[in-house]
């Protein structure tokens, strides 16, 4: 039946389909009747999923992906009318007219994380300067050439942290993504860092720093070796589980080591105070560029990672394991020479060649690292590494572990994207790059315009509530029971 325009829901037929295109129907209708519409029309497509899982029978995946369909189809409709309301609001404004000459009304196509939105806005020249802009995206903050919205980017590259682009793609809205979506927000957030807030610098006494690299495979061949620091307090009880305590971590993709160590020692110097720490242990796997960062962290001390201690213990007495108990005695000891007269004795009684030299390898690592190795039996204070095992955590699990090919400028990018996450960090509370042709403050609703708005909107909508004929039937239908719920509830 036809709907005028002072009563669109007035004969509304809920058995009719011919409504389901929702909004679409009554874009020539102001913001109240639109409002009105799609709950209407939302009513009624809830009430036919209902028949449906009657008549035919549905399984609750099903059912859920039928609400969510029309709830995202209803929002994105919603926002439509929002925008061109405001829009209408702006155009209509005094103070518009005095700064703005309307030139056009276009089209603007945008992905949300509800769906694909268009809506039409006023295009407007300055009478001061001549330049030209859209009031509405101005004031929604939406750039000229934007064609995703920020929560959608948002999404992508909090997905895309955990796994592939591709799938990332395919969660974050329901329109379809490319991957190289995917990279353009994450290139658009760029190098990303959580600043922690300094209100006073902590004391400590002690303090430990631990690093390993991944290698991750490149696509131009060959591979990079993203090196992972964290520092942190030492470790306490959570739960029934020892966990580091204030651990902060750091990415890095690229930079000399002396770079990597002055940025640690900033960090430090920024947090702690320096003054009342006593000792800083710096725990690896013996790597040069590990054993650097005692040049430049003071009150540093090299501790061994016992993870790859172990493995060359392992390595040197995989054909004669009755040594293995001698080696770790010495260690364990801190009896340099004791160690020195086992390994020499287990060369001598290895046969083969190969078997030989693994003996003699695993002899270098230890005593090139002894220091290392002999600082747990000598300080109370050394805790041990468990930098192995957050390498996989952070780095290995999203870089390297699936065959796949990194950019170096990719890879980079991940890699602070995953330090950040691992710290706490949310893409909501940081700059992105700024908004193209954004004329910051070029339109903005006064406080009374907003309170003007609200009342009109509510005033209006009442009335059309209460002139809806299904509320004046007095028969007890569903969509009866939610509009009668929406007028007394006095949700709008």
């Amino acid at each position: 039946m036809k709907k005028t325009r002072d009563n669109p829901c007035d004969k509304i037929e809920i058995g009719n389909k011919t409504s389901q295109k929702g909004v679409s129907l009554v874009k020539k209708y102001i913001f109240e009747d639109i409002i009105l519409q799609n709950a209407l029309n939302f009513t009624r497509e809830v009430i036919e999923i209902f028949g449906d899982l009657l008549n035919e029978g549905m399984d609750i995946t099903r059912l859920v992906a039928r609400i969510k369909e029309i709830t995202d189809k209803l929002g994105s409709e919603v926002i439509e009318a929002i925008i061109e309301e405001l829009d209408r609001i702006i155009k209509e404004d005094k103070r518009r007219k005095e700064k703005w000459i309307v030139e056009r009304k276009d089209k603007k196509r945008l992905t949300t994380i509800l769906g694909d939105i268009e809506y039409e806005r006023t295009y407007y020249k300055s009478r001061q300067d001549g330049r030209y802009t859209y009031l509405v995206d101005d004031a929604l903050e939406i750039g000229r050439h934007d064609r995703i919205e920020k929560g959608v980017k948002i999404k992508l590259v909090e997905n895309a942290i955990e796994e592939s682009y591709e799938r990332s793609s395919k969660k974050a809205c329901p329109e379809e993504l490319s991957k190289q979506t995917v990279l353009n927000a994450i290139r658009e957030i760029g190098e990303v860092e959580v600043k922690r807030e300094i209100k006073e610098k902590k004391e400590v006494r002690v303090l430990y720093i631990e690093a390993d690299e991944d290698h991750v495979p490149l696509q131009e061949g060959g591979d990079e070796t993203p090196r992972l620091v964290y520092i942190h307090e030492g470790r306490e009880e959570r739960n029934g589980r020892n966990v580091l305590k204030n651990v902060y971590y750091k990415a890095y993709v690229g930079e000399k080591a002396e770079d990597i160590w002055i940025d640690v020692a900033n960090y430090i110097e920024e947090n702690y105070k320096e003054e009342k720490i006593e000792k800083i242990y710096i725990a690896g796997d013996g790597a040069p560029w590990i054993k650097e960062g005692l040049e430049w962290i003071v009150k540093s001390r090299f501790v061994l990672d016992r993870y790859h201690l172990n493995k060359y213990v392992l390595k040197a007495t995989s054909k004669e394991p009755k040594y293995r108990d001698k080696i770790w005695r010495a260690i364990n000891e801190g009896d340099k020479e004791e160690l020195k007269k086992v390994f020499n004795e287990l060369i001598k009684v290895t046969k083969e060649e190969r078997e030989k030299e693994k003996v003699k390898e695993a002899k270098r690592y230890i005593l090139n690292n002894w220091e290392g190795v002999e600082i747990y039996s000598k300080d109370k204070d050394v805790i041990g590494c468990s930098a192995e095992g957050h390498i996989s955590h952070v780095f290995s699990s999203r870089l390297s572990r699936n065959p796949l090919g990194w950019s170096r400028e990719g890879l980079k990018l991940m890699a602070k994207l995953r330090v950040f996450s691992k710290n706490g960090g949310d893409l909501r509370e940081i700059e992105w790059g700024k908004k193209e042709n954004i004329n910051e403050g070029s339109y903005k609703l006064t406080k009374k315009q907003i309170k003007e708005a609200v009342r009109r909107v509510k005033t209006s909508t009442n009335e059309k509530i209460n002139n809806i004929t299904v509320l004046n039937m007095g028969k007890v239908t569903p969509i009866y029971r939610v509009l009668r719920a929406i007028k007394y509830a006095q949700v709008i």
